[in-house]
């Protein structure tokens, strides 16, 4: 990163994002949908062009859902079948050894009212882009960032036109870095890592054959194979109405002894058909790349304005297809603290908790994600412990933007989701509610504002709430279920799940995760007044 050539500013911005990749573009788009403006700069001249990621989780799919993209998501591609696993075979047409992910809960839970989806990068990276021009972000393709300096009020950044060479300068509040596992902002600003480091190299082997029916005889969307001739895992990327079946070919190489120069096309078939089985089969050859599989966590993930999230502030295998999932909730913590900020509605101290929350579950998901390769490799599906639903879905935030309970040092750092029950600074569980006879899920209640939710008998927290919001001139949702209520419940199980009784009340963050409860009545208005306002203005730092 180079210093700034000039004073003069072509732009100013709330927020700029360096890097328009999976996690920058999710993170401009939940912005968006907060009323933040910003601009993102993308060195390449569009969105992905490789499937890369291939599996969004039913957790991230409530953020997209909670987004208004989970609609388009579908309809670009299904969810993948149930029964679909991850197999260890001799090689796609032969013998097969065992299934390696006969659990798919972290796609497939009764805690969650949507579904996985196995929609790869450079399909859903378009909707992305698209939803989020929609709503208004400024997104840059083609155009880097080669300096910035910050100051106590914001970063003034240079940024250059590759195709033309032209650069202008932006004015922003704060920064993001998204721009990966090399990233130059992290090391620009001197953030170190820590971690196993590398694990192993990788060659890639981007290609097309006539091989959909042996994934679909095997019910695999992955398989690992090993044999005489070669060793290494295929993937399937599900072809759709914007392009066919594409796969992908990975297997271990030694940088010190090789160059991707030796691996021309002829010898990239050769491997492609010994991990097929069969020896004649015709291969079209689209690519060859080289990356490295890692375990990194930065050693934080804020500097004053400036912000890393995705693979510039964690790299971890692609074991459990977490990596992409990990960074997209990674956005999704940080886009509604910074947007409670610039709105005004919240002190800056809330954008520490953006650390405090993220990085000890990124250090716990890269532990546990190694573990699972390793488990895999060594010992079999026998062998696995490794929850990826409780890794992904099933965690609380050790300390952060909400006000725990006395006793929250005696819980886990992540259990079965269904388990928790409202402690704060764990995600609000799902719950089947009715509205004029419409069914819908308490997730569904989540994602732009706070919410304020209250069991039947809690009329007077509702009023308490409406002096609140007023006084603290601050939007939250008030929601009473059962009784004469907002909403039924048809289950009757919405007071356990959120640790409740009826005249008790919950605050819920717009990221779904609790803020703050009173398990049981607050006494008199004027007390709940105080309690609310106390919580709201404790959680927002104001």
């Amino acid at each position: 990163m180079n210093s700034l050539n000039s004073t003069k500013i072509d732009d100013t911005v709330p927020v700029l994002i360096v890097g328009g990749s999976l996690v920058g573009l999710s993170l401009s788009l939940l912005l968006a949908k907060q009323g933040i403006k910003s601009t993102v700069v993308e060195r390449h001249p569009g969105t992905a062009i490789h499937p890369r990621v291939s599996s969004l989780t039913a957790r991230t799919m409530e953020i997209f859902r909670s987004a208004g993209v989970e609609e388009e998501i579908c309809h670009e591609e299904s969810p993948f079948p149930r029964e679909f696993g991850i197999m260890f075979v001799e090689s796609l047409a032969g013998e097969v050894f065992e299934n390696l992910m006969e659990d798919m809960s972290a796609y497939f839970t009764d805690a969650s009212p949507v579904e996985g989806n196995g929609i790869a990068q450079d399909l859903l990276e378009p909707v992305l882009r698209m939803k989020a021009e929609q709503a208004g972000a400024d997104l840059r393709y083609n155009t880097e960032m080669i300096g910035f300096e910050a100051d106590e009020h914001g970063i003034s950044a240079t940024i250059r036109d590759r195709t033309n060479g032209k650069t202008r300068q932006i004015r922003s509040e704060y920064m993001i870095g998204a721009d990966g596992s090399k990233s130059g902002i992290r090391a620009a600003l001197g953030i170190g890592q820590h971690g196993e480091g590398t694990l192993f190299h990788l060659i890639s082997v981007i290609f097309d054959a006539d091989i959909h029916d042996l994934f679909k005889n095997q019910n695999a969307h992955m398989c690992f194979f090993a044999n005489e001739d070669a060793s290494g895992s295929l993937v399937l990327y599900p072809g759709t109405n914007r392009r066919p079946h594409v796969y992908r070919l990975d297997v271990i190489y030694d940088p010190e002894e090789e160059t991707i120069d030796d691996y021309p096309e002829e010898r990239c078939i050769a491997l492609v058909r010994a991990a097929i089985g069969i020896p004649d089969i015709s291969v079209k050859f689209k690519k060859v790349l080289t990356w490295e599989m890692a375990a990194r966590v930065a050693d934080r993930f804020q500097q004053d304005r400036i912000f890393i999230v995705g693979d510039a502030a964690r790299v971890q295998p692609p074991s459990g297809g977490l990596g992409g999932n990990t960074g997209i909730a990674e956005a999704h913590n940080l886009a509604w603290k910074l947007a409670a900020v610039l709105r005004g509605e919240a002190g800056e101290g809330l954008l520490t908790t953006y650390d405090m929350e993220r990085r000890p579950i990124a250090d716990y998901t890269v532990e546990q994600v190694v573990m699972l390769s390793q488990q895999r490799e060594h010992e079999g599906a026998n062998g696995i412990t490794v929850n990826t639903l409780h890794v992904n879905m099933g965690y609380r935030y050790p300390d952060g933007a909400f006000i725990p309970e006395g006793d929250g040092q005696n819980h886990p750092l992540v259990q079965q989701p269904e388990s928790w029950t409202g402690q704060p600074g764990s995600r609000a569980a799902h719950v089947v509610l009715e509205r004029n006879g419409q069914r819908l899920s308490s997730i569904d209640l989540f994602g732009s504002r706070f919410v304020l939710l209250v069991g039947s008998d809690g009329k007077n927290w509702v009023e308490a709430a409406e002096y609140v919001k007023d006084t603290l001139r601050f939007p939250i949702d008030i929601y009473q279920v059962d009784g004469h209520a907002d909403f039924n419940n048809p289950g009757n199980d919405f007071l356990d799940a959120y640790g409740i009784t009826s005249t008790g009340a919950v605050i819920v963050r717009p990221d779904g995760y609790i803020g703050w409860r009173k398990p049981g009545t607050g006494g008199n208005k004027g007390e709940m007044e105080k309690m609310l306002t106390h919580a709201l203005s404790t959680i927002l730092f104001r």
